[in-house]
């Protein structure tokens, strides 16, 4: 049986604004204030404090009352020295340093924070890109009752296993669903089979693309610590809201694991219109004779537009001809 085109994957790649080398982010907003506030007091270590503040800069752009806010956090001068160094880029108003020198005591700290700050670039906000996600429809409840019967009536790990790969073999589509998938991941003991069991998924992307708040909901199948850990590069591909990744960091209870998952989620980033889009007219001709089948959004090139992804070309002449 042949499988259908899967659903797209949200990209990996940061914005930035064309042309001017500024870094393009998510505004913070101060209603995210008391949340990130939250998860830096509950990261018990200064290493934790920082893997929260570097989730949140890989997404978000900041004030720099909004980074006086934060720094507050965090206790020691030379801690807030080092925190500060995370925000390089993220700040959309650097020249205004009053704010975030007054966070440190001594004279000297002052200054060289607002000598840091404003040395830093200036931020720009932009808007989250939309991409397509193909419905491909949903797996029956009875058909999902049979591969759940067939999985746990395997009597070795590598029994369930094959019944799985031999479920996904004869049905390659529609992909699980999230409820589906920890009902799949429930039924594997042993982190060897769990692992096994994921790459038959995941390999041909027979997942649906799922919220940081759901993708905590799977974690939430294992037990142990190290079997989240272990799991987490694998599902990692299906997030469709990267903006929202601390909830997967701060999900974790030891301040270790949250830098393990900090680090592993580091290129899991949002995506952002590029501010050289087409003209309505121009697009709808591309849908017809480029159409980018991950989704993505076109871009401006010399004599041309191609896709952001990078794949895909149409040149201006086409466009011409064809409005």
């Amino acid at each position: 049986i042949a499988a259908k085109a899967q659903p797209p994957l949200p990209p990996r790649k940061m914005a930035a604004a064309a042309g001017s080398g500024s870094v393009v982010g998510v505004e913070f907003t101060d209603d995210k204030i008391d949340e990130a506030k939250s998860a830096l007091s509950d990261a018990s270590f200064s290493s934790a404090k920082l893997a929260v503040l570097r989730t949140l800069c890989q997404s978000y752009v900041f004030t720099t009352k909004q980074v006086a806010a934060l720094l507050e956090e965090v206790s020691m001068s030379s801690d807030k020295m080092e925190a500060l160094d995370v925000f390089e880029s993220r700040i959309r108003d650097p020249s205004n340093t009053d704010p975030i020198a007054e966070v440190f005591s001594m004279s000297s700290d002052k200054e060289e924070a607002a000598a840091k700050v404003s040395g830093f670039s200036a931020a720009r906000t932009g808007r989250l890109a939309s991409y397509p996600i193909e419905d491909d429809g949903l797996r029956s409840d009875a058909e999902m009752a049979e591969l759940l019967d067939a999985i746990e009536a395997g009597f070795m790990g590598s029994d369930k296993v094959a019944a799985l790969d031999a479920s996904v073999k004869a049905k390659p589509t529609p992909p699980f669903t999230v409820p589906q998938l920890m009902d799949v991941l429930g039924k594997f003991t042993f982190s060897s089979d769990l692992e096994a069991a994921l790459e038959l998924l995941v390999g041909p992307g027979l997942v649906y693309p799922m919220t940081c708040e759901e993708l905590v909901g799977v974690l939430e199948t294992q037990s142990m610590s190290d079997d989240k850990i272990r799991i987490l590069p694998s599902l990692k591909r299906f997030i469709k809201d990267p903006q929202n990744k601390l909830t997967i960091v701060m999900s974790f209870s030891f301040s270790s694991d949250k830098e393990k998952a900090e680090e592993i989620l580091r290129d899991v980033v949002a995506k952002f219109e590029p501010p050289n889009k087409p003209p309505p007219e121009v697009l709808e001709v591309l849908a017809r004779l480029g159409n980018c089948p991950a989704g993505y959004s076109w871009c401006r090139v010399p004599m041309g537009w191609r896709c952001s992804a990078g794949g895909h070309y149409v040149s201006d002449e086409r466009v011409e001809a064809n409005l």
